[in-house]
């Protein structure tokens, strides 16, 4: 929903704004093979170990193909897939500067406003996109 937002879409955001701002937002972000999404992994199994619902957003470079995200490593988030207290999604960034996509922050407003207790975005490695 996020990243094909119409007028209609624009209401929809403007409606669930004063729904949002209860969740934690967490940015992680570094240079490729730094660790992010191993932080990322460690940090999930912490929240989740004590009950709180986590929500994913995973930015990556765009595919010149398909213009979707070229999937980053999501291997060391194996152990949450089929967890029903997290939420993995995955966006491309879209020639969007500054590792982000231009949708990221709507998507974290949808998904605080659904109730998540901690929405985290991992952004494009540092250099991947730029």
């Amino acid at each position: 929903m996020a990243e094909s937002l119409g007028p209609d879409g624009r209401e929809v955001m403007r409606l669930l704004h004063p729904r949002a701002g209860n969740a934690m937002r967490v940015g992680i972000t570094g240079a490729p093979g730094a660790g992010k999404s191993t932080l990322l992994a460690a940090i999930v199994r912490h929240l989740r170990a004590r009950g709180l619902t986590v929500a994913i957003v995973s930015v990556d470079p765009t595919s010149p193909f398909t213009r979707g995200a070229v999937l980053g490593d999501r291997i060391r988030l194996v152990d949450h897939f089929l967890d029903d207290g997290v939420f993995i999604r995955s966006m491309a960034s879209r020639g969007h500067l500054g590792g982000l996509a231009e949708a990221t922050g709507d998507a974290v407003t949808i998904l605080d406003a659904a109730g998540v207790d901690v929405v985290i975005v991992e952004t494009v490695g540092a250099g991947q996109n730029e």
